[in-house]
Formats: structure tokens, sequence, C-alpha cells
């Protein structure tokens, strides 16, 4: 059964500097006990209450970790994709994953395609240290995050970090350019 409370997470301490590191097998529990809880609080499109959907989400964090290839539906099947876990002492505190946009791309294109920080330690700026870092280190030309309009928290988490809506980038979508592709 799982825990929405992200199980790793204790009282933040107040002053330890945060290490991110490339998940490891050890971490898919974390990570998809994360997605779980806050795809209950409305902050993810899945429904994880559905046991598809929670095979599902297994199956994709558990490829992405081991293989680095992400299951997804259509021509993006197969992507790369990286999972990172940002630790507060040796407690998990959050994670991301970035994905391919399609096959091949990662120097062109990739996407923050999930992210998490849990609410003990949120307003730490671990996120935007996480982001910032992922998004200048991941290699890539361009890299984008689609989140819901009323996703306010995530809007704003993305700006500050240097994301900003573009002409013709698509509903909900913000893209940070890191260097012109080309």
């Amino acid at each position: 059964m799982l825990d929405s409370s992200f199980p790793d997470a204790a009282a933040a301490p107040a002053a330890v500097v945060p290490r991110i590191h490339l998940a490891s097998p050890a971490d898919v529990p974390f990570i998809v006990d994360a997605i779980v809880a806050e795809s209950r609080n409305g902050h993810y499109s899945c429904d994880c209450s559905q046991p598809d959907v929670l095979r599902g989400v297994w199956h994709q964090i558990q490829s992405i970790v081991a293989d680095g290839v992400a299951p997804m539906p259509g021509a993006r099947n197969g992507a790369g994709g990286r999972a990172f876990v940002v630790q507060v002492g040796q407690v998990n505190a959050g994670f991301a994953v970035l994905v391919e946009d399609t096959p091949g791309s990662w120097l062109e294109r990739v996407e923050l395609f999930a992210l998490a920080t849990h609410a003990a330690y949120r307003g730490r700026g671990l996120a935007r240290t996480l982001v910032k870092s992922l998004a200048t280190t991941s290699g890539s030309a361009v890299v984008y995050a689609r989140c819901a309009e009323t996703s306010v928290a995530m809007r704003t988490l993305l700006k500050a970090c240097d994301f900003e809506t573009l002409p013709g980038s698509g509903d909900g979508t913000l893209v940070r350019l890191l260097r012109r592709a080309g």
C-alpha cells in the first residue's frame, strides 16, 4: 500500500545543503509515492487511484530509472529519460524527471516531465535549485514544462527559474531557452 505522505521525508532540518543525485532503483517507491500523493491533490493529470494507471506510473518510473528510457504513448515511446532526487541530509525531499521530446532529441529539447517537493521542505528553494540545476546541466538547447494555468505555484516556480511562455508554445507550456538550437 502506498503512503501518500512521502515516507522518506521527516521534519526538515534548518540549514542543510541539498544534494541532487541521479535516482537509483531504491528511489523509485519515493518518486511513485510522491506522484500518487500529488495526483490526489490535483497536481498531476493522472488518476493514480485507478490500478492500471498506478501500474503504468510504476512501470514508467522504473523504466526511466533502470534503463533511461521512458515508455510513452505515440511518437514519444522510447524517449530517453532521467530521474533525479534532491536530498536534505539523508532524507529524500523531492524529485524531478526529464524526458526527451522525441527519441534521440536530448540535445535539442527535453521536458521537465514531473516534479514534486515534500510539503515539509517547500519554501526553502529546493524546487528552484533542482529545476535550475537540471535545466542548466541537461545539455539540451530547450527545456520546457507543461502546467495548467490554474497551477499557480508551479507557474511561479517555472518563471522564477527563467521559463517563459513563448508564442506558439502551446497551452500551459513554459519554455526555457538555454542555447539556440542549430
